[in-house]
């Protein structure tokens, strides 16, 4: 008997990632993300299981970013007391991301209550610091390609999915049978890390589809559309908001803006990373270098500078005091900070500060998931709600997909047609993007594809 249940990024969500693997002798969640996008509904989401997390006998973590990570704390909470295996570039960014997730809930609750005190409107952060340090006692770390035994009878292991630093797909072999679960997977060409590894001879592959109904934008592009882009905004004087994340996109855009402010394509413009882990994560790319495999540029952009991702000129900012003080500062200047949806952290003070002029940008560099604030900005939308006023919208809204960490539509078709596996799961992608794609692989001979419902299961 082998089982797979899915209990989270399936009936058309991009967050949320929780998948359970079933054998008579335990269950295995693939994943253990929040979801993110309407308050009231996440919250549900996010606090209540589609299992009982006391009969699992183990986690395995794709990757760090918190839409496969972030319920971690919240399981434990729930009765969890196994091992939660990753490997150990993910291992350590994960206690980076998990501690700050934490601190932004609480800071994020404290700031809505407070503004929300006379309405007798009340939330409540998911977890605090306290209870995600007493999930890094169970983290076992793996190297990739080695195999392991979770549970008696599975034999896993880790490749590189190549989306983010540490990130990796995770094979799954029991019973005469393979299963592939991509996690995200990485584009074929992009500015940093290697390109996702392929297995052989998999029966059934979980595929991520965020990108399965469109294309992303010419990456040798990404110069020119930054550099206008600031150059108007300085001619302006007015400000750049970045909501990114901080693991992957930052460094990427930091890298972008330095070549830019090198060649002197830009002006030298003030930038901020407003986001306390940032340095940690940044200090983590710049000892772990045998993680990328360097576009052409890069290679031999990393020769000429040595500090490529802009520490001598970058203010990275770390207090709530040196943070507010942006909001009172005249342009030009740019201000990255997380989340990159815009749905938490220090980047909801900048846009709610910065969205009543028009001189300003908000500049879109990943996904925006549905009902996400981000989301609702990069449609069009005049009027949002930032911690539950209302707010009019006048600053610009630009979107750039230059930066995507995620396998477009063709990325994701050659990655599923060099594997070939007998049946496929399309998760982790908007209902368009996985019926889009289920056609683009039905034309290309791959007949049994699966769209999976909110906790539906399938036996193999």
């Amino acid at each position: 008997m082998i089982k797979i249940k899915f209990c989270g990024a399936s009936s058309g969500d991009v967050t949320g990632s929780r998948h359970i693997i079933e054998t008579q002798n335990g269950k295995i969640l693939l994943d253990c993300g929040i979801f993110q996008g309407k308050r009231n509904e996440s919250n549900e989401k996010n606090r209540n299981f589609l299992f009982d997390p006391s009969l699992l006998n183990c986690v395995i973590i794709s990757h760090s970013h918190i839409d496969h990570i972030g319920a971690l704390p919240i399981l434990f909470k729930k009765g969890f007391k196994g091992d939660i295996f990753l490997t150990k570039m993910t291992d350590e960014i994960s206690k980076i991301m998990l501690l700050d997730s934490a601190r932004l809930q609480v800071e994020d609750a404290a700031f809505y209550n407070k503004i929300h005190k006379d309405d007798g409107d009340f939330i409540e952060s998911l977890y605090d610091e306290d209870d995600v340090r007493k999930v890094f006692p169970y983290f076992k770390s793996v190297d990739r390609f080695v195999y392991f035994n979770p549970i008696q009878g599975v034999s896993v292991k880790f490749i590189n999915a190549g989306h983010v630093l540490g990130s990796s797909s995770i094979v799954i072999e029991t019973n005469g049978k393979k299963i592939l679960y991509s996690g995200d997977i990485g584009r074929k060409k992009q500015l940093i890390l290697k390109k996702p590894d392929i297995e052989e001879n998999v029966d059934f592959l979980i595929l991520e589809t965020t990108y399965g109904d469109r294309e992303h934008g010419d990456i040798d592009d990404v110069e020119k559309e930054i550099s206008d882009i600031i150059n108007k905004v300085y001619k302006e004087r007015g400000k750049i908001i970045i909501p990114s994340f901080s693991l992957e996109r930052t460094q990427e855009i930091i890298y972008v803006i330095d070549r830019l402010l090198t060649y002197k394509k830009i002006p030298q413009i003030p930038i901020y990373v407003d986001s306390p882990m940032n340095v940690k994560i940044t200090d983590i790319f710049n000892s772990n270098k045998n993680e990328y495999d360097f576009s052409s540029e890069f290679k031999d952009y990393d020769k000429f500078d040595k500090d490529p991702f802009g520490y001598e000129y970058v203010h990275y900012v770390k207090s709530v005091d040196e943070s507010k003080k942006l909001n009172d500062k005249e342009g030009p200047f740019i201000v990255i900070s997380a989340s990159g949806m815009c749905e938490g952290g220090r980047v909801l003070h900048h846009i709610r500060n910065s969205i009543d002029d028009e001189k300003n940008v908000l500049l879109l560099v990943g996904y925006q998931a549905e009902n996400t604030l981000g989301r609702r900005l990069k449609d069009g939308a005049k009027k949002v709600k930032i911690f539950g006023i209302p707010h009019d919208v006048f600053f610009e809204v630009r979107s750039l997909d230059f930066f995507s960490s995620h396998a477009g539509r063709s990325d994701l078709l050659n990655y599923v047609m060099k594997i070939k596996p007998k049946k496929v799961f399309l998760v982790h992608g908007e209902d368009p993007a996985r019926n889009s794609f289920k056609d683009l692989l039905n034309q290309n001979g791959i007949t049994e594809v699966y769209l999976p419902e909110m906790g539906e299961e399938f036996e193999l």
